[in-house]
């Protein structure tokens, strides 16, 4: 089993961007995601608060995007679900239902995933009037009445 000098858990913006950094370093890196790489943002209708895309892109473009400026770098990205992380000794270990990894080190980038209300409609309407961040998608709803549900930082 070979070794990594740095294995990545998570495929979001935080993980793929790590990934190329480690790359253009030189270094052996792998990236570990359980589902597609580009987290959240993968699932981000429109995006125009993105640097150097002026018009805007979809989600699903940039982190097709980023992935494959990552891959050019050699991150080799596995889609695989982490059961369990050792973090003891020199080399971390890294386990899966279908495999164990082994690397120098480990950057965790497990991203976040929204709370959900579980209401009808809700899941139907993601990226068409249901959105999770205020910050990222309020100016699409200007002068429109909405409802913000949630009292914390991001509801604020």
């Amino acid at each position: 089993m070979s070794i990594y000098d740095v294995l990545i858990i998570g495929g979001g913006p935080a993980g793929i961007t790590a990934g190329l950094y480690a790359g253009r370093s030189d270094l052996k890196v792998g990236m570990l995601e359980r589902l597609m790489p580009g987290g959240e943002v993968a699932s981000t209708e429109w995006i125009e608060n993105y640097p150097g895309f002026e018009e805007g892109i979809s989600g699903t473009d940039l982190m097709m995007r980023m992935e494959k400026q990552a891959k050019n770098f050699n991150l080799e990205i596995l889609s695989v679900a982490v059961d369990k992380i050792d973090f003891d000794g020199k080399v971390k270990t890294v386990y899966s239902a279908r495999e164990t990894y082994r690397a120098k080190t480990i950057i965790l980038a497990t991203g976040s995933d929204p709370k959900k209300l579980n209401i009808p409609g809700e899941t139907e309407l993601k990226g068409k009037g249901v959105s999770y961040c205020a910050t990222c998608d309020g100016p699409f709803f200007k002068d429109k009445d909405i409802v913000v549900v949630g009292g914390g930082s991001s509801g604020v």
